[in-house]
């Protein structure tokens, strides 16, 4: 375990190591990552609404890391993902 948490540390100390070389700055970083936590919020709050109205009709939406994150990274594209996988589940 602690074998798979260095191994983390390093590739994320090159990757910032390398971002940092090219003279970007931490305030570009951190505006990424904070629209990348917001869209994956939006994510999550989606996916909770879709769960509600459609356990209604005994439809079971996932909420998970795997579908936020996927609607996260694909967009509308991922939202039809998901629906398409809840659907033939």
């Amino acid at each position: 375990m602690t074998t798979y948490i260095v191994i983390g540390v390093v590739c994320a100390l090159l990757f910032f190591g390398i971002i940092i070389g090219k003279k970007i700055g931490f305030s570009i970083i951190f505006e990424k990552l904070a629209i990348l936590w917001f869209k994956l919020a939006c994510s999550f709050a989606l996916l909770y609404i879709a769960h509600i109205i459609v356990d209604g009709y005994d439809i079971i939406v996932p909420v998970n890391l795997f579908s936020a994150l996927t609607i996260t990274i694909l967009g509308i594209p991922g939202v039809l993902c998901i629906g398409v996988l809840t659907v033939f589940q």
